[in-house]
């Protein structure tokens, strides 16, 4: 009987090498696929329950417009009637029970409202009127002159917060609105910051989620 050759060490060390490569190779997939699995709400949460958008617009501010013409302690009745533009950005539709905004200039208060209940059906938007007002408003002499060197200049900046009640939650939508008016026209409509808890992540979202 011929004898046979001894084995190779080599290909025995090779198939030990090749195993061990090929069990880390397993070993990676499940932790990606573990990692996929534990992701997958987080990357829902984040880019496809999206929060909501607002933007505002101001139609009219009656009351603010005589500034100009008023002296300064003359208090003021002040109508600010804004258009309030919500986006839905998510499967469900939501609703607000109601909300309220404050209008002010110079940090200082001149108008202040509620918003009616409204719902955004899914993937859709929505304009909300919203009328702020106020009586007997006045102004500290430098914040009067102020505003009515800005109404000369047909340019005045307000600033409008905005807190909405979600009906499916407790804790309020905050927003803030930077706004200039022009004259007697409309304002541009201008996005609105909004304060959420998704937000800080939302806006890397592609635009196709959004």
């Amino acid at each position: 009987m011929k004898p046979q050759p001894p084995p190779i060490q080599g290909d025995g060390v090779a198939k030990k090498s090749r195993a061990a490569k090929a069990s880390r190779r397993e070993m990676l997939k499940v932790l990606y696929v573990l990692l996929a699995l534990a992701s997958t709400p987080f990357l829902y949460y984040i880019f496809f329950d999206l929060p909501p958008k607002f933007s505002l617009q101001i139609n009219s501010a009656e009351g603010l417009d005589a500034v100009a013409a008023a002296a300064a302690a003359q208090p003021l009745s002040t109508i600010v009637n804004m258009t309030l533009h919500a986006s839905n950005r998510r499967a469900p539709g939501r609703c607000y029970r109601h909300g309220e905004a404050v209008v002010r200039y110079a940090g200082f208060t001149v108008a202040a409202g509620r918003t009616r209940v409204f719902c955004v059906g899914a993937r859709d938007a929505l304009d909300v009127p919203v009328v702020a007002w106020a009586d007997g408003v006045t102004l500290p002499n430098e914040v009067h002159d102020r505003m009515a060197a800005e109404q000369r200049a047909c340019s005045v900046e307000l600033e409008v917060d905005v807190k909405l009640f979600d009906r499916e939650s407790e804790m309020p939508t905050w927003m803030w609105c930077k706004v200039t008016t022009q004259e007697a026209e409309p304002s541009d409509v201008t996005p609105c910051r909004v304060f959420a808890t998704q937000n800080w992540a939302s806006d890397i979202a592609p635009r196709w989620m959004q």
